[in-house]
């Protein structure tokens, strides 16, 4: 287990000592931090670090009046694509990811995107205001779309690669990609990235994963099974600071155990930060997963304050700033945590740790 008292400790680490992993895949529940490692991994090696995380869909904006995606043409990604003619890439991988019918019309002249389902007929139509899930699908598609295209260059020779914008990359640190899509996307996005990761696998570029989804943990960590790629669980306190718990490839990936624990633990001393929340949720998510509840992890909430916590959960999961925001937690909320974490460990029991 890997000790770090300050997030630059952390960073030292993934830079350093873990540079013998072709990849380093970090489950961690939203507010322990994985936001800011993402993001000071970035700064460090600005032009050695190609980076998603949520500041990414910043780049992108709806004028709801015209039904269009807006595009800031001065990002990093942005300047790319064009320069590098990747808008084609960009349309075949969201309609992979997608039905197949909407399709993206990316006009950097304009600085705008159109979707619409162009069929050639009376039946073409444009100006679709597409779904929150399709939004995050488009917005990691603009982003795999280069990774995938530098991947591809650097596995050429030096002097047969078709541009030199790639070579300076050292590592991809990607934050949480799979926000608001659905289990089947979940899974399509993890498996299309651990194959990409496995191509890359003979260069220098490594890849340095961070996710608080369980699905997508569990996908990635079985998929990549090779001695160089390395899995951790990112766990945090108050005072003490960051460890790293390594997942061995030998067994299950078990961090449920210690969620529990912590939960466990933070209850009895009356310690309840908001951390907890999301680990309770990501715990919740994984279990209704395992037992198959196509209703989501909301259905194994059963106890009096259920309808309560889920608003909590939901609140604190997709709050984008819950690594800078106060752990300060209102006592219903508390309570309702209390009551609803051991009903939970009854209902499904857990007895070993209930």
């Amino acid at each position: 287990m890997e000790h770090h008292e300050t997030i630059d400790s952390l960073c030292d680490y993934l830079s350093t000592g873990a540079s013998g992993s072709r990849s380093t895949l970090i489950y961690a529940p939203n507010t322990i931090g994985k936001t800011r490692l993402a993001q000071q991994m970035k700064d460090r090696d600005p032009d050695g670090v190609v980076l998603y995380n949520s500041y990414v869909e910043d780049v992108f904006s709806w004028d709801n009046e015209r039904v269009v995606l807006k595009m800031n043409l001065e990002a990093e990604l942005l300047k790319t694509i064009e320069t590098q003619g990747l808008d084609g890439a960009i349309v075949d991988n969201f309609k992979s990811l997608t039905d197949g019918k909407i399709e993206p019309l990316i006009d950097f002249a304009r600085g705008e995107v159109v979707f619409g389902v162009y069929a050639g007929d009376d039946s073409t139509t444009d100006g679709i205001k597409i779904s929150r899930a399709e939004e995050s699908i488009f917005v990691w598609c603009v982003y795999y779309s280069v990774l995938s295209e530098a991947v591809e260059t650097l596995a050429d020779s030096e002097d047969l690669r078709s541009t030199t914008d790639y070579d300076g990359l050292t590592l991809a640190v990607i934050d949480d990609p799979v926000s608001s899509m659905d289990d089947v996307r979940i899974v399509s996005v993890a498996l299309a990235l651990a194959g990409l990761i496995k191509f890359a696998g003979d260069h220098d570029l490594r890849f340095l994963v961070t996710t608080h989804h369980a699905l997508f943990f569990n996908v990635l960590f079985n998929s990549l099974r090779r001695k160089s790629d390395h899995a951790y669980v990112l766990a945090r306190e108050p005072v003490a600071g960051w460890t790293l718990s390594k997942q061995s490839k030998d067994t299950p990936f078990s961090y449920h155990l210690g969620v529990i624990n912590d939960i466990q633990q933070a209850i009895l001393g009356n310690s309840v930060q908001r951390g907890h929340f999301n680990q309770f949720r990501a715990l919740l998510e994984k279990t209704a997963n395992f037992l198959g509840h196509t209703g989501g992890w909301g259905d194994l909430l059963t106890g009096p304050d259920a309808a309560l916590l889920t608003k909590v959960l939901n609140l604190y999961s997709h709050d984008r700033f819950a690594d800078l925001d106060s752990a300060e937690v209102a006592v219903e909320y508390k309570d309702a945590l209390r009551g609803e974490f051991q009903e939970f460990l009854k209902t499904f029991r857990w007895a070993a740790t209930a």
